[in-house]
């Protein structure tokens, strides 16, 4: 197993991230199990094929960065969805406006390549159709209040 540097420590500790909940974060059972590289990338080849050993590694802010924008995904998902369960409930035209308009937002920001989008078309969560294929993506997971990419079948 690897073990992350001081730098990706410092780094993910500065984050805000344990090594374990970084490892966890990445599909490993805690810190003793980590096989990405020392740097604190997921690619355990990272020193020396993305950067030479005494380069910075650009990989670990990256990855973090794209952690905190699932995150706010989420948050945001989240917000999407309980708009869209109170327009369901109350069914005013406003509570609808409203659940749509943040929808749209959500996408806007998330997905910028949809297409379509939709609240209703699967009742496990908010849907979307994007301009790379005919595909139907689960974006927003109802049952685990997680955003998601996950293929649905036809």
């Amino acid at each position: 197993m690897t073990r992350l540097n001081f730098e990706a420590r410092e780094t993910l500790r500065a984050e805000g991230f344990t090594t374990k909940a970084w490892a966890q974060l990445n599909g490993y059972a805690g810190a003793a199990e980590w096989r990405g590289d020392e740097c604190g990338c997921t690619d355990d080849r990272c020193i020396g094929y993305h950067h030479d050993e005494n380069e910075e590694c650009g990989c670990l802010p990256a990855l973090i960065e794209e952690q905190r924008r699932q995150e706010r995904a989420t948050a945001r998902g989240c917000a999407v969805w309980a708009a869209h369960l109170n327009a369901e409930q109350v069914g005013t035209p406003e509570d609808r406006a409203h659940a749509d308009e943040l929808a749209a937002a959500w996408i806007t920001e998330f997905h910028p390549g949809a297409v379509s989008y939709s609240l209703t078309e699967s009742p496990r969560g908010i849907t979307y159709r994007n301009q790379w294929n005919n595909t139907t993506w689960l974006i927003f997971d109802a049952a685990t209040q997680l955003a998601s990419v996950e293929a649905l079948e036809g």
